[in-house]
């Protein structure tokens, strides 16, 4: 048998993981600190640089340094790669172009009032400035409360939960099934989950998400999420220096922080690699409900 070492920081975290990392980072450790304990070392390994190995997991990597004389394993760091773990958890497509860059991005970032533009819309509320009215938007001007609701359906409708069809000179505006399956779900944590899927299966989120993550994965931290990594990621760069260009990446970044925090999955956001904490039940409702960031 190897002995186990790590710094304090590490120590903790893995005394506890549960406490620190999603469920299924946590299956994957486990299974990695048993056959370090058992042999010190794995037999597909990856050489990361001359004193230190490297366990390509599919959750996390783990870096580490066999010490076979003194039967010891000095543990270096656990990374995790969430956009591995959203994989595991959502059904994600992860299957877009490259280069199809979104024209449009979002400036709607409040999930609670997403699902209640959802439910108003089911409802049969679809002009854009009831719906605007209705989601507490008020304005001294009627355009200032209409401009509200066709925010909320640009973003229904960039996230694929309802569609917007010309008929003769008016416009229908119908929910799609996935916005449906919204609309009527019994609780609001179906409600979140159905929502942060959409979300992931929105090409600019997960482009930015799996970029930060795969850095985010290594040693050395790398990409961390700013606007500028949103806009380069995401516009079209005739778009980048627009006036609603910051505006527009703020709701990518609050919608992804909100995952994060919904989810219990950390992703890198400061440039020292600082990760959003873990809440407390790792995706079972763990996230402040009453947290909700963004304009009004």
């Amino acid at each position: 048998m190897f002995k186990i070492s790590a710094d304090p920081r590490l120590q903790k975290e893995l005394s506890n993981p549960e406490k620190y990392y999603p469920p299924e980072v946590c299956y994957e450790l486990n299974q990695f600190l048993e056959i370090l304990k058992r042999d010190g070392h794995l037999s597909k390994t990856d050489f990361y640089d001359v004193n230190t190995n490297k366990i390509s997991g599919v959750t996390c990597n783990l870096f580490y340094r066999p010490n076979f004389a003194n039967k010891e394993v000095l543990l270096i760091d656990v990374k995790m790669k969430p956009a591995d773990v959203y994989k595991q958890r959502f059904k994600i497509a992860d299957d877009w172009d490259d280069k199809n860059v979104v024209e449009s991005s979002p400036q709607y970032d409040q999930p609670k009032k997403i699902v209640k533009a959802l439910i108003l819309i089911h409802q049969g509320v679809t002009n854009s400035y009831d719906l605007g009215y209705k989601l507490g938007h008020r304005g001294k001007k009627k355009q200032y409360i209409s401009r509200h609701g066709q925010y909320a359906k640009h973003t229904l409708e960039q996230l694929k939960l309802i569609t917007n069809k010309r008929q003769g000179n008016k416009w229908l505006t119908e929910l799609t099934e996935k916005g449906r399956l919204i609309a009527e779900a019994p609780d609001q944590d179906l409600q979140f989950r159905l929502l942060i899927e959409a979300m992931l299966n929105y090409p600019p989120v997960w482009r930015v998400l799996a970029a930060v993550s795969e850095r985010g994965g290594q040693l050395n931290d790398g990409l961390v999420l700013n606007d500028e990594l949103v806009k380069n990621l995401t516009f079209p760069e005739i778009l980048r220096g627009a006036d609603t260009s910051n505006r527009r990446s703020q709701t990518l970044k609050n919608w992804i922080k909100w995952i994060s925090r919904y989810c219990g999955i950390p992703i890198h956001i400061h440039d020292g690699g600082v990760q959003l904490t873990i809440p407390m039940l790792y995706g079972e409702g763990g996230a402040d409900e009453n947290d909700d960031s963004g304009q009004e």
